[in-house]
């Protein structure tokens, strides 16, 4: 998207070999190799940029895929849901309260960052020591996640990335920020983008940190947004998405040419291993790849990273929302099967869901200013265990936005849809989604979802919803009121709103913890950013209150004061029986029990030998689905 920004940025070049020769071996996709330029170590130097006069841009652009037929759309939905206002007199009901049991509770929040732009693009990240990085897109600082304090001064975005005084900056306006923790090497990743809109300054900008400690430094790489070698035309890059492989890093975007029209959506695959380490990548060797070509022509394709520690190995999930105008949604989900220097093929599978179109502009307390709510464009999500989470946002009916979840499951190596569901409430707009993991472990697919929200009685603010293991949404929470409407006018009758939010898990808590990081409409009538950390009262996650299994699980004597202590079973079906014990904070202590068990009444007996004194998990898997925990105190 195209940004204007306050800095005095300093960047690098990039480069593609334009003598490449195209690889059409790829499947659903043709592979280039592209090149990657290695800048060098720097360790930035804060420049408290929040310090400096602010300039607020009244320039902003975010395409879509057919930008004159979705304003066409929005307009027609504008006008319907202006009737449904009539109609209700425009007062808004008070949201549903439902499952309040497992409802995710909001622990802190603080304010942090200047609003130096219209979005600001939120991005966090948090590694195993509490220290954050929260990234918008003029500038990004580290905290400390236990006191919201910054560790060091503010930087400004070009000049972190400028830091290592050995590239070409083409242009001093960069936006699109996006931050990752990776959980296999317990790094970071961050990624920024030039933004003219213009593909003789499009240029794409990776850091790594040197360590899990942000503040001691990084490594600095570049490569060229415009990628005519492989695309066929000159073109800029446009709207990030990025995610993480045992092996490699992914970036994808789309591809405008000057006249900002559409050509299309493209990945790279690049050998993070060799990033994270400093070395140069070599484009002989097949060290990076941009997909082009990609069959169904997806529009945004968001790559599913895993949602807890680990990988799922050398392969890539992404999925894509494709509206087709006519009614029909679909999801294209996309797998890209080995690293980059193995000839990695890309295959496609396409999933019809619920319609999904693009929601009208949303409508906001106290002004006629409308808050732009883009397009369906994907949002967000994560891989875990068998499962994808995806989000975006959707018209939920008469033009309002709801956040628009699916839940994909693997079988073998198709996709099938386990749950569709639109995140809504009458008469308001809920928009800008971000998921993350809020299981227990990695068997457990809870997930917290955080979104901005805005309505006729509402000035923009901030919720998260909670998904538990059986695809229930509790009622959302409200992580910040606003206090003002938002009157940012970029010349016309609406107002930019965002492109995305952030959240991170914390992927050492003691229980399902995660930072989320979003904006809110002030006093001033502009945005102030926002992070809080939210995490879950449930354990594990509601599973007792909606499982279909119901299953009876009897343990005795509790408390166990002997050396023995029993299980009454009643399982509904055979299959894989496991038992594991864990402490009170989820973690697993041991496997004491795994082997095949036929349905019906049955008896477990565990000897706890020289077990502590203390209480614990007894947790009950059948086929790899928790079906029940109980929890036991020893006592002898």
């Amino acid at each position: 998207m195209k940004k204007v920004i306050l800095g005095l940025l300093l960047l690098g070049t990039l480069h593609v070999n334009a003598q490449q020769q195209k690889d059409l071996n790829a499947g659903a996709a043709q592979r280039t190799p592209v090149e990657v330029k290695f800048l060098g170590f720097a360790n930035p130097v804060s420049d408290d940029v929040e310090l400096v006069p602010n300039y607020m841009p009244l320039i902003s652009k975010n395409e879509s895929e057919n930008q004159e037929a979705l304003e066409k759309i929005k307009e027609q939905k504008m006008e319907l849901k202006k009737k449904f206002q009539d109609e209700i007199g425009w007062k808004i009901p008070a949201e549903k309260k439902t499952r309040a049991n497992f409802e995710p509770v909001l622990e802190i929040g603080y304010n942090a960052l200047n609003t130096s732009g219209t979005p600001s693009d939120n991005t966090i990240a948090v590694n195993n020591n509490n220290q954050i990085v929260a990234v918008v897109n003029s500038s990004l600082r580290y905290y400390n996640a236990s006191t919201g304090a910054g560790l060091q001064s503010v930087f400004g975005l070009a000049s972190f990335f400028a830091s290592p005084q050995n590239g070409s900056l083409l242009t001093n306006n960069l936006c699109d920020p996006k931050v990752i923790f990776d959980p296999q090497v317990e790094k970071f990743i961050m990624f920024a983008q030039t933004c003219d809109g213009s593909s003789s300054t499009s240029q794409l900008l990776l850091a790594f940190s040197k360590t899990s400690d942000p503040t001691q430094g990084w490594y600095f790489y570049q490569l060229s947004g415009n990628q005519a070698a492989a695309v066929g035309t000159n073109g800029w890059f446009d709207y990030p998405k990025i995610g993480v492989s045992g092996h490699d890093v992914f970036v994808t975007g789309n591809i405008f040419d000057d006249n900002y029209s559409y050509v299309e959506s493209v990945i790279f695959q690049i050998d993070k291993t060799k990033c994270f380490a400093g070395s140069t990548l070599n484009l002989a060797g097949g060290d990076a790849l941009i997909y082009s070509g990609i069959s169904s022509s997806p529009f945004t394709m968001v790559p599913m990273s895993n949602g807890q520690t680990g990988t799922y190995g050398n392969n890539m999930y992404l999925v894509a929302t494709q509206e087709s105008w006519s009614g029909q949604t679909n999801l294209l989900t996309y797998t890209i099967d080995n690293i980059v220097q193995n000839n990695p093929n890309i295959s496609l599978q396409s999933i019809p869901i619920p319609d999904a179109g693009s929601p009208a502009n949303a409508i906001q307390k106290g002004t006629s200013m409308e808050l732009n709510t883009g397009d369906n464009r994907g949002m967000d999500g994560f891989y875990l265990n068998g499962r994808i989470h995806y989000v975006f946002h959707s018209d939920v009916g008469n033009g309002y936005s709801g956040v628009n979840y699916s839940r994909l499951k693997l079988n073998g190596s198709t996709w099938s849809l386990e749950n569709n569901q639109t995140i809504k409430a009458t008469g308001k707009d809920f928009t800008f989604p971000s998921i993350a993991s809020m299981g227990w472990n990695g068997n457990d697919q809870s997930a917290i979802i955080h979104f901005n929200y805005a309505s006729s009685n509402d000035y923009p603010g901030m919720k998260a919803v909670f998904i538990n293991e059986n695809a229930v949404a509790s009622a959302p929470i409200e992580i910040k009121t606003g206090t003002g409407y938002v009157d940012i006018n970029t010349g016309g009758s609406d107002t930019r709103w965002g492109d995305y939010s952030g959240i991170g898990r914390v992927l050492n808590a003691a229980k399902p913890t995660a930072w989320c990081f979003g904006m809110f409409g002030n006093t001033s009538h502009v945005w102030t950013n926002r992070f809080a950390k939210i995490t879950t009262t449930a354990w594990p996650t509601g599973v007792n209150e909606t499982t279909s299994i119901e299953p009876e699980v009897v343990v005795y004597p509790n408390p166990v004061v002997e050396d023995i202590f029993y299980m009454n079973l009643n399982l509904p079906k055979a299959g894989s029986l496991q038992v594991n014990l864990l402490d009170m904070n989820g973690k697993m202590l041991k496997q004491v029990y795994r082997s095949n068990a036929s349905a019906g009444k049955g008896v477990f007996s565990f000897n706890q030998g020289a077990m502590a004194n203390g209480t614990y998990v007894v947790q009950v898997l059948l086929n790899n689905t928790e079906i029940q925990h109980e929890k036991i105190t020893i006592n002898k």
